[in-house]
């Protein structure tokens, strides 16, 4: 269904679609959450009494605000109550900590914050005491935590008009800066408009062919464009969401049949992890329509739609350009390409000068939209970055790919330095300079490397200071005080030097290309396991743990790592 050429652009905007849904059919169904059900009236009427208590505590147009939220309805009330007064909502991993967080909340100009709880430590130690926030609200619980001029979020959620406002932001407002690893240094805020972020998400319901009988899985987190454009895209379809605080391998198919899901987004190895356990005589009894594949490999796919009777689409997309490419349910399938263009953009194959290239050479992937501002708007805080990659009236992807004959288009391999994960998208800059943290470490190159699931690992090398010795499991441990749970090193292999060119750069083309061989130091192989909750030794003993209370030893990571 045509879902975003119906609109005119400025009607595209993420809470307008609530109003309207909320409008028609106050009492239908919208989401799912924790056994729990939330209306479209519900939620609107919350979101709206948010807004305006948003409104008096002076968050209002053009704020930014940092959320340092998991999944919850809260949430939901919070994102739409942000859209309705104009505020521009910057939501954080909530696995950053440390330096990675610093640069964020430095680089996203927020001036009020929002968070769980369990993240006022975290928070408050990047922020330097929350120094740069006028307004804070953190969730209830603790309340002797609550940072200096903090409230309790539940008084955002007090008694108020909950009508509609009648403030409208333009679609060409920014709403959302979302934050993408850094492939040659830090990560960037990528600056998204109302039109932009909603537009991706009615794009997402027309690959998918959604109507108003789709139950849609959410199980991703909100400081991901993915799981945001699940969300529109339930609400332009008229369909309804299962939203989870995340995914489960084994409870998987039972979530499935119990709420007659029909669509989801199996990004990063989700889908090698759904075939690679034991077939099922009744894999296809299940009520999915739709899987929505990235990556979209070829070796699974036949056995994807085979085993649980469904179509997969693709898309090659990104947070500053947009779902530019894709296959849709009627698209026809060829093996490993990412679709062709969609009817909103126009795509080009490109040489280091910016010149197009002939078919079938490879090159970088350009992208630019044929409505307005349905790519990001730059990058925050990064000008110098933003004019080189939106250069000659293209946006730069930072990928290689190619076109055939009939206007397929592939995608062969990151121009940057760049690792994917489950998922997470990393900056081999960021792996680099927090390994460099060791004391003992002189210089540290990091690089992808194949996983079995799909994706990458991430392959750290190492020079060790001259007189000093480093051992992996030291070099681990030191590496989960300071990354992410995601970001922190699979392989780690301790070297006297690079390859490099005459120049003396490393040249990390030869590294990747080699692979990790004996003399690499595999955590998986060893038994040490990391999980959202901390890093465990061989013997299940918590070394570090990363904030949470419920930190145990895991039993099956591969599953929800």
């Amino acid at each position: 269904m045509d879902y975003l050429n119906r609109m005119a652009p400025s009607e595209v905007l993420t809470h307008r679609l609530l109003e309207r849904r909320a409008a028609e059919a106050p009492d239908a169904l919208f989401f799912s959450f924790q056994n729990e059900s939330f209306t479209l009236g519900h939620c609107n009427r919350m979101a709206n009494r948010m807004a305006r208590n948003l409104q008096e505590a002076g968050i209002t147009t053009g704020t930014h605000v940092a959320v340092f939220m998991d999944t919850s309805a809260e949430y939901m009330y919070l994102w739409m109550a942000l859209s309705k007064v104009g505020a521009v909502e910057v939501p954080i991993n909530t696995a950053y900590r440390g330096d990675v967080l610093k640069h964020v909340l430095h680089t996203c100009q927020a001036t009020a914050c929002i968070l769980d709880d369990r993240f006022i430590d975290t928070v408050d130690e990047a922020s330097f005491g929350f120094a740069q926030f006028k307004q804070v609200f953190a969730a209830p619980g603790r309340a002797s935590a609550l940072p200096p001029r903090g409230q309790h979020l539940a008084s955002l959620l007090a008694p108020n008009d909950e009508s509609n406002l009648t403030l409208l932001p333009r679609y060409d407002d920014v709403t959302c800066i979302i934050f993408t690893s850094g492939t040659t240094g830090t990560s960037k805020g990528v600056m998204l408009s109302h039109h932009c972020l909603t537009g991706g998400g009615l794009i997402y319901a027309e690959i998918n062919d959604l109507c108003s009988d789709d139950v849609l899985m959410n199980f991703l987190p909100f400081f991901h464009c993915a799981a945001k454009f699940l969300t529109i895209a339930t609400l332009a379809c008229g369909g309804r969401m299962l939203l989870q605080p995340r995914l489960s391998i084994s409870t998987f198919w039972h979530e499935v049949r119990a709420h007659g899901v029909t669509n989801f987004m199996g990004v990063g190895g989700i889908c090698n992890m759904l075939v690679s356990r034991p077939e099922m005589a009744d894999d296809a009894k299940t009520t999915i329509r739709t899987i929505y594949a990235v990556p979209d490999p070829a070796d699974i796919h036949k056995e994807l739609e085979r085993r649980f009777g469904c179509t997969v689409t693709t898309v090659y997309g990104s947070t500053e350009g947009g779902l530019s490419l894709f296959r849709s349910v009627s698209d026809a399938y060829r093996p490993n390409s990412c679709g062709r263009p969609g009817p909103y953009y126009e795509v080009q194959i490109v040489d280091a000068d910016d010149n197009p290239v002939p078919v079938g050479t490879s090159g970088e992937i350009v992208v630019r939209p044929k409505r307005p501002f349905l790519i990001g708007s730059g990058y925050i805080g990064m000008p110098e970055r933003t004019v080189k990659t939106w250069r000659n009236l293209w946006l730069h992807t930072g990928d290689r790919g190619h076109a055939d004959a009939d206007g397929f288009y592939y995608f062969d391999d990151r121009v940057s330095d760049s690792i994917r994960r489950r998922g997470e998208n990393i900056s081999s800059f960021e792996v680099e300079s927090l390994v460099s943290k060791h004391p003992a470490v002189s210089e540290a190159v990091a690089v992808p490397t194949a996983s079995e699931i799909g994706e990458d690992e991430v392959w750290v090398l190492v020079v060790p200071r001259q007189g000093q010795t480093i051992e992996p499991e030291d070099l681990l441990v030191h590496c989960s005080r300071y990354m992410p749970y995601f970001m922190i090193p699979r392989f780690i292999e301790i070297v006297t030097d690079f390859p490099r060119t005459s120049t003396a750069k490393v040249e990390k083309f030869r590294i990747r290309a080699s692979g990790p061989d004996a003399k690499a130091w595999d955590r998986e192989a060893h038994g040490w396991k990391v999980t959202r909750e901390g890093l465990f030794s061989m013997d299940g003993q918590l070394v570090v743990s990363f904030g949470s209370s419920r930190s145990k030893a895991p039993s099956n990571l591969s599953a929800n790592e």
